[in-house]
This record gives C-alpha cells, sequence and structure tokens, in this order.
C-alpha cells in the first residue's frame, strides 16, 4: 500500500471513529439535551471538526468513487464554521448533522476504504 493509500486509510479511520464517538455521545439525549449538555455539545463539535480536517485531507480521486456523494464541501465548511466561527454554531444544524447525515457519510466511508482496498 502506498503512503497516500495509508494516509487515506488513516483519514477514512478517523472519520470512522469521529461518527462512534458522537453517536455515543449523543445517546439518549433530543436536540434540547444536546444543547444543554455544555460536554457533550462540545465534544461533538470536536468530532465534526475530526471529519471535516479528514475530508479536506482525502484525495479527490478517492471520494470520487462515491455516487451519490456527500456533499464534501459543506462538510468541511461546517468544519471551518466550527474552528472559526463558533459562536455562530446553529446547534439546530448540528442536531441535523448528528441525527440524519452521519449514515450517509458512514456509507460513503465504507466505499471509499473498499475501494482503497482493491474491492
Amino acid at each position: 500500500m502506498s503512503k497516500a493509500s495509508r494516509d487515506a486509510a488513516a483519514r477514512l479511520g478517523d472519520i470512522e471513529k469521529a461518527i462512534r464517538r458522537i453517536r455515543l455521545y449523543t445517546a439518549g439525549l433530543d436536540a434540547n439535551g444536546l444543547e444543554a449538555s455544555f460536554m457533550a455539545f462540545d465534544a461533538v463539535l470536536m468530532n465534526i471538526q475530526v471529519i471535516g480536517e479528514a475530508v479536506s485531507k482525502l484525495p479527490d480521486s478517492l471520494k470520487a468513487v462515491v455516487d451519490p456523494a456527500p456533499p464534501w464541501t459543506q462538510i468541511v465548511a461546517v468544519r471551518n464554521l466550527v474552528s472559526h466561527g463558533y459562536p455562530d454554531v446553529d446547534p439546530d444544524v448540528i442536531w441535523t448533522i448528528v441525527t440524519s447525515r452521519l449514515e450517509e457519510l458512514e456509507v460513503a466511508v465504507d466505499k471509499m476504504s473498499r475501494a482503497l482496498a482493491g474491492g
């Protein structure tokens, strides 16, 4: 496996781990509960940053194997907002990501992982 493939595999692993952590931190919470739990909210935001950073470093050729593709640009944009515009983070947007966008990303990561493995 080339260095670029190892790097991509590691970044895909980072995304998978971040998704698992987000699910762990939000288990049993609703939108209001997440917003009220400062630690859970901050932990989710940190993992959204991890996801966005990893996505930004994935090769475009690897992202191209996913059809339909997740909104890669939006994923990175949310990471940038969390990192640089924290006061402007909308808890409702974060809740939407948590409840309806992670599965799509998980499917994409699985497809990319299989492509890296040659299958």
